[in-house]
């Protein structure tokens, strides 16, 4: 290996490094999967502590931050020749609930290998992407290379509810410090790696109508709130929010009625409904503007029934996120990309919203919004047999180290 080192470039050098250490990547991304941490309730110890271990194997200083009970998030320092520029990856450690059994192949927290794919809950969102970073980290370290700056790695909780005990909290307590930087969110469309440079933000909303309780015998001596709550959840479902089209980002949707519940017993006219709608919006979009779309349709219903009562609350609310596509970070990406895998990247946006949007907006980093394996057409994240491609892996574990080292400049210290 030192003899290859000699004859090969650095990058080179890397890469083979990291093409070597396969077996361990696909093998670190089944533990990973196979140490639940379902959100809710939310646990990420296990997976901070196989993270932990493993980062400190090749002399990376790590530090366990718990924001709560069972909420632990993850800081990995690989410290470069000088104190240069810092390089941040950040990634989510929770995942969302596995869902129905039956119709799962494999067990969801088995981390089964099927030829290429290793399937699993988490698979591409985003345990196969923490374990790629660890890797690329790692194949750096082996190949013998000096970074002339710091790598950090957050691995965090909390990103599939509202990041309060991830990010978030990872910011308010000064630990989200860095001139540039990935999240490492899937990527991958149809099989082509792409850079997400925009984020959609969500604007979650619960409504409430209210209605008179009868004997539901005689429904003509009450008002019924969940008949109410429907009228409402048709009306919004077709309305189609002001914005500006957005040069990437999809456009924003209305999913109403995501939660309900109303009624008491079978044989009570229901008084009150509650139902929640999730909100994607894009760059130019408020808080305010949803509310007040929402609240007109409500006036209108109202002045259509005189029975009809009604009201609209935001209950979370995350902006959009973007930055420049001549940033730097996007520049040195896409050049990594290509060095790996013959192409350009495109760029390229998802429907869902990441934590990129605190690191731009509160922390002041450019990131990218997403890059990372993952294939939004192919992984099914959140659903069913979720999986994420063993060759995509190796392809950004390298793609990760070079852009590493071309964002903060290297040497060899061997």
């Amino acid at each position: 290996m030192a003899w290859e080192r000699e004859r090969l470039p650095l990058e080179q050098y890397v890469m083979q490094t990291i093409e070597t250490l396969q077996p361990k990547l696909v093998g670190l991304t089944q533990e990973l999967i196979r140490r639940r941490s379902v959100n809710p309730p939310g646990d990420e110890t296990e997976v901070a502590k196989v993270l932990h271990d493993e980062l400190a194997s090749i002399g990376m200083r790590v530090n366990l931050h718990e924001a709560a009970p069972k909420r632990v998030n993850l800081e990995a320092t690989l410290r470069g020749l000088k104190e240069g520029p810092i390089f941040l990856f950040n990634g989510h450690t929770d995942v969302v609930p596995e869902g129905d059994h039956t119709k799962w192949t494999v067990d969801p927290f088995g981390g089964v290998v099927k030829g290429d794919l290793i399937f699993g809950r988490g698979a591409a969102d985003m345990k196969g992407a923490l374990a790629a970073v660890t890797v690329g980290l790692r194949g750096i370290v082996d190949a013998g290379l000096e970074l002339n700056g710091h790598v950090v790695f957050h691995a965090v909780a909390d990103e599939e509810e509202n990041s309060l005990y991830g990010t978030r909290y990872m910011i308010d307590k000064g630990l989200a410090k860095a001139d540039i930087g990935i999240v490492a969110e899937g990527s991958v469309f149809g099989h082509k790696i792409a850079i997400r440079p925009a984020v959609r933000g969500n604007c979650w909303i619960r409504l409430k109508t209210f209605g008179k309780a009868a004997h539901a015998s005689n429904p003509s001596n009450g008002i019924n709130a969940v008949l109410n709550m429907s009228k409402l959840l048709l009306a919004l479902d077709k309305l189609r929010l002001e914005h500006r089209s957005h040069r990437i980002l999809p456009d924003p949707t209305i999913s109403a009625g995501t939660v309900i519940k109303g009624g008491t017993k079978t044989n009570v006219i229901p008084e009150y409904c509650e139902a929640e709608v999730d909100v994607r919006i894009v760059p130019g979009m408020t808080e305010q503007q949803v509310t007040r779309e929402f609240s007109g349709v409500i006036e209108r219903l109202t002045r259509e029934d005189s029975e009809f009562a009604a009201s609209a609350d935001v209950f979370s609310y995350t902006p959009a996120a973007e930055i420049p596509e001549s940033s730097p970070i996007i520049e040195a990406a896409s050049n990594a990309t290509q060095r790996v895998v013959g192409y350009t990247p495109m760029l390229a946006a998802g429907h869902g919203t990441n934590d990129s949007v605190y690191l731009i907006r509160d922390a002041g980093i450019p990131v990218i919004c997403g890059f990372g394996p993952g294939d939004n057409d192919t992984s099914n994240a959140h659903g069913a047999d979720e999986n994420v491609s063993a060759s995509e892996l190796v392809n950004f574990a390298k793609i990760y180290a070079l852009t590493a080292m071309s964002s903060l400049r290297y040497s060899n210290k061997r």
